[in-house]
């Protein structure tokens, strides 16, 4: 009980850190690096699981509530969008991957599941099953998250987010309309996870939460403080993922993480210019929806920044969900493509 405190101790002050000295989406960046400065200054911390469920509902009533008249009108934008996103999503892959194979002399698992961009539970749990090095692949993923979270709202906040895609939900009119909205997306939510729905949790709740909005049953949505403590307990999760790294490991792989993280962005950056173009979209929006980064991320990088959450979620559960149905037969066949490279290697002996 006294980790679980600290971390959140930790992560609040972090983010209290990073709100008072104006850095973009404070809650989530501070809270992200106290925490990694926490593990690494040897404290104790952790997170039980209803924490995470909380978080992720609270995300998704607010994706929901963001959901209006315009934002249907806005949707017909989106295949086309979204199908430049799938595309960009596979040339990152495949550039991630000719990276780690070809001038880092990766195996092909290793490879395959450290280019990845998002999905990160699922693409562990299949590549502790692939003879990957699991040490490769899970600093890679966590150092590419580090710095979409540290660095993508900076430069979102440089390019000048458009004005026309901000969305102000209001509060609920009152505590009744709260509750209901509450209990009607948490429900819903878990329904989803039980139903072994990918992203269930988000999505079901958001969906439940538009629901009621859009049917006239809830007039707004939950208090924006909520957001707060839901940026807090994601920081600090993530920030988690860095536990049982030593810094000697981490010091090893950290460069190529970051050129991953450097080759998808550059990647992600051209799919959502181009997007921005042909769709009329603004590009500030693209290319969050566009970030290689997990869905959670993401979704409440949007708020923070005051665009489209509903655009953005969409994209992010796309992406999500199309890696989630397709990893298993991809990873088949990248498995079968090259046997004997799927033997681990250490990560010492770089």
């Amino acid at each position: 009980m006294i980790s679980v405190i600290r971390a959140l101790a930790v992560g609040a002050i972090g983010g209290a850190l990073a709100f008072v000295t104006g850095v973009p989406a404070p809650w989530l960046a501070g809270s992200l690096i106290a925490t990694i400065i926490a593990i690494y200054s040897n404290q104790e911390l952790e997170l039980p699981d209803w924490l995470r469920t909380l978080a992720f509902i609270l995300l998704g009533i607010q994706t929901g509530t963001a959901v209006n008249a315009d934002t249907l009108s806005r949707a017909a934008q989106w295949p086309l969008s979204i199908l430049c996103m799938s595309i960009t999503v596979v040339i990152i892959v495949w550039a991630c991957m000719l990276y780690y194979e070809r001038l880092r002399k990766w195996d092909a698992a290793t490879a395959f599941f450290a280019s990845l961009p998002g999905a990160l539970s699922m693409v562990i749990l299949l590549a502790s099953s692939s003879g990957a090095d699991m040490r490769r692949v899970t600093i890679s993923q966590s150092v590419r998250l580090f710095f979409l979270i540290a660095a993508l709202p900076l430069v979102i906040v440089f390019i000048s987010p458009a004005n026309d895609v901000i969305t102000a939900t209001p509060v609920a009119a009152n505590v009744f309309e709260i509750i209901v909205l509450v209990l009607a997306s948490a429900v819903t939510g878990l329904l989803f996870e039980r139903l072994r729905v990918p992203a269930g949790l988000i999505l079901g709740s958001a969906l439940a939460s538009a629901a009621l909005g859009l049917g006239d049953v809830v007039h707004g949505g939950a208090p924006d403080t909520i957001l707060i403590p839901a940026n807090v307990i994601l920081g600090v999760m993530i920030g988690l993922r860095f536990k049982g790294i030593s810094l000697r490991e981490l010091a090893t792989v950290f460069g190529d993480g970051f050129a991953g993280f450097a080759i998808a962005m550059v990647i992600a950056v051209a799919g959502a210019l181009f997007t921005s173009v042909i769709a009329g979209l603004p590009f500030a929006l693209t290319l969050l929806a566009f970030a290689p980064g997990g869905l959670e991320a993401m979704t409440i990088m949007a708020f923070a920044l005051n665009l489209d959450p509903a655009y953005v979620a969409a994209h992010q559960v796309a992406r999500y969900i199309g890696l989630v149905l397709l990893m298993p037969a991809v990873t088949s066949f990248v498995l079968h493509r090259n046997v004997p490279a799927a033997q681990p290697a250490h990560v010492e002996e770089d």
